[in-house]
């Protein structure tokens, strides 16, 4: 007897039950002809899978390994399910976008733009998230491409390319005493007031700020927090307090709010900005957008 995706998922759901009555109604099967699919299999494989007693289910050891393997099975089969309905629907596509706003006055306005000449016909779904919200939907198969703040661990599957790097520099509210200088030590701000993102937003770089501002003698007093660069722009422009932002934001021109270079900041201490991106199916659309942003880095 062939062994079929079928039987697979039937030992699955016996092994995750161990009870044949609940894993037949998991199946929306009768119980009878579960336990024949399993003594098939059992019979076809030369062993046993479980064994039964009239209170219990247990895997046997065999029975242990075959399951890792039928999941692993199962899962690759559903993959492969999944990317081949996505290559069939490739011309009526849509590309799932996800960014952090630091992508917002860098490469993405333009890279848009240059999609959507060569595919019209692709719908550009976009979604701004921390850096580890897109991670888990590059994952999970709901994103296509994002646009993350690293350092970052390596992910099996996903492949990080940084595209950019930024320099920090202060952003401070016009009436503030340094907004009228050319530069200012980092040491200087240990009494000010700071608006920064999130630790969550983006732990490794969040931390090593700290680091550096510690390094400096102080520890930054973090009045408010913001996830969107627009959204700190405008408290720094509300005088609730200065923030650590990268060079390239000086692009925003947000009213009330002046742009300090720091003297002293560590210079391997950058805000970089990545792309992310499951290489393993990426149809033609989504090979396109890695190559526009990629020219324009």
């Amino acid at each position: 007897m062939a062994i079929d995706l079928h039987h697979m998922r039937h030992l699955v759901a016996v092994a995750e039950e161990l009870h044949f009555g609940r894993a037949a109604a998991r199946l929306n099967m009768a119980q009878p002809p579960l336990s024949q699919s399993i003594k098939r299999l059992e019979l076809a494989l030369g062993f046993a899978l479980f064994s039964r007693t009239q209170r219990r289910v247990e895997l046997t050891p065999a029975g242990q390994v075959f399951l890792a393997e039928a999941r692993r099975t199962l899962q690759q089969a559903d993959e492969t399910v999944r990317l081949a309905r996505r290559a069939a629907a490739e011309n009526l596509a849509e590309l799932a976008v996800t960014f952090t706003s630091a992508a917002l006055y860098r490469v993405l306005p333009t890279a848009l733009r240059a999609h959507r000449d060569r595919f019209p016909s692709v719908e550009i779904r976009l979604d701004e998230r921390p850096t580890d919200a897109q991670i888990a939907g590059l994952q999970d198969g709901s994103v296509d491409v994002g646009f993350v703040t690293p350092p970052l661990k390596a992910f099996s599957g996903l492949e990080l390319e940084v595209i950019s790097r930024d320099r920090f520099a202060l952003a401070v509210p016009i009436s503030s005493p340094f907004a009228q200088r050319d530069a200012v030590a980092l040491h200087e701000l240990a009494t000010e007031a700071f608006v920064l993102f999130p630790y969550v937003q983006g732990p490794a770089l969040h931390g090593r700020l700290m680091s550096a501002c510690r390094q400096a003698g102080f520890l930054p007093r973090v009045r408010q927090e913001a996830r969107q660069m627009h959204t700190i722009f405008s408290l720094v422009a509300a005088e609730m307090g200065v923030s650590l932002v990268p060079e390239g934001a000086r692009s925003m021109r947000v009213e009330g709010v002046t742009m300090v270079a720091l003297s002293d900041f560590p210079v391997d201490l950058t805000w970089d900005l990545s792309i992310a991106w499951k290489p393993k199916g990426a149809g033609r659309p989504l090979r396109a957008f890695i190559e526009i942003v990629r020219s324009l880095s």
